[in-house]
């Protein structure tokens, strides 16, 4: 038989990891941490299962409170999308909207956000693309759009699509450098790194022919995504980018997409915006084109 478990219960702990500490969750659904506390340890309780790593400076998730973290997503998205129609306001595509993106985001998404103007022509869009992190709560801000997972926690967050990453080359570097036919002969190249990717340890290690392991040092590392395709453009190194990136320059033979037997993770496209429940339905009908589009690109 099917569980059913509390709907608030699991509100509540989705708003828990996404504030990382229960202190900070009472703060902002102004509730006492000792309910907070009480309801989480009953939702465990309830499900037979540990969901949460209760550390000394923020809260982990074990795997079990992943897999339900992801689903209370799943629900909050649909309580957006059932209270889009809720008041006036929501339902008025007029006004402005305020959104910060990444820039070189801008041209990926740069058709569909003209259409969405054209269409409505009573709403003004007020775009500021900058490569730095945004918190939609300091700054005067409706929506920010991140790569990756956002550095600020406290905010809703929005997931828009997964876009797949491949290594990509210049004919020229391969051409002087040899090509590659496994992820460990990145150790004989020279690779451009982004900064972020750095970070997250996108890369596993490198395994050697004796045997050992080391990790992947870069001739580059970057803080801007263009600046590793310019750089493989110059016959530097390999990239690893985005594939709606590179289609362009693979089309006119300038950059050639890699086949190592190796899947990076997808680059994440989220948002984040200041409240999930009054959400307006200006943002949220820009977010579907945005998510819609990228969809059809990845």
């Amino acid at each position: 038989m099917t569980r059913r478990l509390d709907l608030n219960a699991l509100l509540l702990f989705y708003e828990t990891v996404n504030a990382r500490s229960i202190n900070k969750a009472a703060l902002k659904l102004g509730m006492p941490k000792s309910t907070i506390s009480r309801k989480l340890t009953a939702l465990e309780q309830e499900l037979g299962s540990t969901l949460l790593k209760r550390g000394q400076r923020a809260l982990g998730l074990t795997e079990i409170g992943h897999a339900l973290y992801l689903r209370c997503e799943s629900i909050a998205q649909e309580l957006e999308n059932a209270d889009l129609h809720t008041t006036k306001m929501q339902e008025e595509m007029s006004g402005v909207l305020r959104i910060s993106m990444p820039v070189f985001f801008v041209s990926w998404i740069s058709h569909p956000l003209a259409d969405f103007a054209k269409e409505f022509p009573g709403l003004r869009l007020e775009i500021e693309a900058q490569n730095r992190v945004v918190d939609v709560a300091e700054e005067p801000f409706d929506v920010a759009i991140h790569f990756g997972l956002p550095a600020e926690t406290h905010n809703p967050m929005r997931r828009l699509a997964e876009l797949p990453r491949s290594f990509y080359a210049s004919p020229g570097y391969l051409a002087q450098r040899g090509p590659l036919a496994t992820l460990d002969d990145l150790v004989n190249h020279d690779v451009i790194l982004h900064q972020y990717q750095q970070r997250d340890r996108v890369f596993p290690d490198m395994r050697l022919p004796d045997g050992t392991t080391v990790a992947l040092t870069p001739r580059v590392v970057v803080n801007h995504a263009v600046l590793v395709q310019e750089l493989a453009l110059q016959d530097l190194g390999i990239g690893l980018m985005p594939d709606i990136m590179c289609k362009q320059d693979v089309a006119a033979g300038r950059l050639i997409r890699l086949p190592l037997a190796w899947t990076s993770p997808p680059l994440l496209i989220s948002a984040t915006y200041l409240e999930r429940r009054y959400a307006p339905r200006k943002m949220r009908a820009l977010l579907d084109r945005i998510t819609e589009h990228l969809k059809t690109q990845a």
